[in-house]
């Protein structure tokens, strides 16, 4: 047989409809937005100012809304006021009513702290080794704990709202940036298409899965971001209910409702977007500077030129031990390099840095685009980026362009791009840890890029190999520490 529904409470129900869902207070001063939600005019302008909102929204469900049309709702103030008055009627007459001991029958008048849980003048001898306090005070201090966790979790549902609004700002942002390059991209292939008619259905096709990736991604995220929502109003409301009980109820199973709220603690922006689909969208835009490029030589040598680079390749890095300054210890597997103690006696090879702690990759590109991941330090200083293989070797050969040189470095805690003609300083966030170096040959360009998070650091163009063969760089100083990612 079905249990009976729970019967209603009206004056629940109206103090329900008199509670801002913002401050989960009393209405003042109401305003009613057009999808039928109610707010503080004061929360609710204040919310639009911190979410920084151009187009304002309920802040409930999200449905847009004009500010111009915020109207105070009089005659929900005249019910909040008239609420006022019922809900205080109703808790004098609850006054007393403290409920009695179900194994004595007498009155609940004390708390024991050990147990937790209320206890009548016969339970406390039962209870006289452990920390017992008057059942108000009790009722008093876990109100007020269970106030302090609702802060908690309103100051939550806060931050993930304004994710929801970033959410959707970065997914419009990245399809923006395939939808241009895909257009730019798509206006090249044409130009080929007598040679390479299947090339045009082929990233046309990554494209729009790309696209589908994003907004798919962006779903999900934001399915998650409501499923949080809706548990944080759940509670919200729990704890709500909760505090607005007599003491002897409030105080069952109270610490039980505080552990799971405790559980929702309050995290960091989660990631929407990976790296890996980031990656996709840095690659057509890539790519089409890859296809201007490739063009110009193209009628004399379209299948070596092209071909090749229409795939970003990872490229296998190791250290040329040949190539490294004496200063410089290399790891058995020739992956990572540091600044050692003393100078080496090491042969004096041509290939090799005479006056200088820096190191080349074995591996040498004249083709192609190639990208290849470097963890830096927290210390010291370091540089990663390219070089031409005429590099010079002797003497005090300077980190520079006109030397053939092109990077991004860390030099006493400030971070600098080396670029033709001169170095320009930029922001890098302390926690990238690892940077990807993407070289794109026949555009003769090499970027960089915070490899966990996709963020773009600085882009080098215009790089005069002249055909030479482009090589790995890399650069440690003192408590500098470099290593190339498998």
């Amino acid at each position: 047989m079905a249990a009976a529904p729970r019967a209603q409470d009206p004056l629940q129900d109206l103090c329900e409809e008199a509670t801002c869902l913002i401050c989960l207070d009393y209405l003042k001063d109401p305003v009613s937005l057009e999808c039928g939600h109610n707010f503080c005019r004061a929360c609710l302008t204040q919310t639009w100012k911190k979410s920084g909102n151009i187009e304002t929204s309920c802040s409930h469900c999200r449905e847009p809304v004009s500010e111009k049309n915020l109207r105070t709702n009089q005659q929900l103030a005249n019910l909040v006021e008239k609420v006022k008055i019922l809900s205080s009627q109703g808790s004098k007459k609850t006054q007393g009513k403290e409920g009695v001991c179900e194994k004595h029958q007498e009155p609940l008048k004390f708390f024991c702290k050990d147990d937790e849980t209320p206890i009548c003048e016969m339970c406390d001898r039962e209870h006289r080794d452990h920390r017992r306090i008057p059942l108000g005070t009790a009722a008093q201090d876990y109100k007020l704990l269970m106030r302090l966790r609702q802060d908690d979790l309103v100051k939550k549902r806060e931050k993930i709202l304004v994710y929801k609004t970033e959410t959707e700002k970065e997914a419009q942002e990245l399809l923006k940036q395939a939808k241009t390059k895909m257009e730019t991209t798509l206006e090249e292939i044409p130009e080929i298409q007598q040679f390479l008619d299947k090339q045009e259905q082929h990233p046309r096709s990554q494209m729009e899965e790309l696209q589908k990736q994003i907004a798919q991604k962006r779903d999900e995220h934001l399915v998650l971001l409501s499923r949080e929502l809706s548990s944080l109003e759940g509670f919200i409301q729990e704890l709500k209910e909760k505090c607005q009980q007599p003491p002897a109820e409030l105080l069952r199973d109270v610490r039980n409702l505080l552990q799971r709220c405790e559980e929702k603690q309050t995290s960091e922006k989660p990631m929407a977007f990976p790296p890996e689909l980031k990656w996709k969208v840095w690659e057509f835009c890539d790519l089409n500077s890859y296809l201007v490029a490739a063009m110009k030589p193209f009628r004399a040598a379209f299948l070596d030129a092209l071909l090749p680079g229409l795939e970003l390749q990872k490229a296998n890095v190791t250290l040329d031990p040949n190539t490294a300054g004496t200063w410089l210890i290399l790891s058995e597997d020739q992956k990572s390099v540091r600044f050692g103690d003393e100078p080496q006696d090491l042969l004096d090879n041509p290939e090799r840095f005479s006056d200088r702690a820096y190191v080349l990759g074995q591996e040498g590109f004249t083709s192609g685009r190639h990208f290849w991941d470097v963890v830096v330090g927290e210390e010291g200083d370091w540089a990663v980026g390219v070089a031409r293989e005429s590099v010079r070797r002797k003497g005090l050969v300077n980190i520079d362009p006109e030397e053939g040189i092109w990077v991004v470095s860390k030099w006493r805690g400030k971070y600098h791009a080396t670029s033709w003609p001169s170095s320009t300083d930029f922001l890098l966030s302390e926690k990238t840890k690892r940077v990807r170096v993407c070289l794109n040959y026949a555009a003769n360009q090499v970027a960089f890029y915070d490899a966990d998070t996709g963020d773009q650091i600085c882009l080098l163009s215009e790089i005069p190999f002249s055909g030479e063969t482009a090589l790995p760089f890399f650069h440690v100083h003192k408590k500098g520490h470099l290593r190339i990612s498998p």
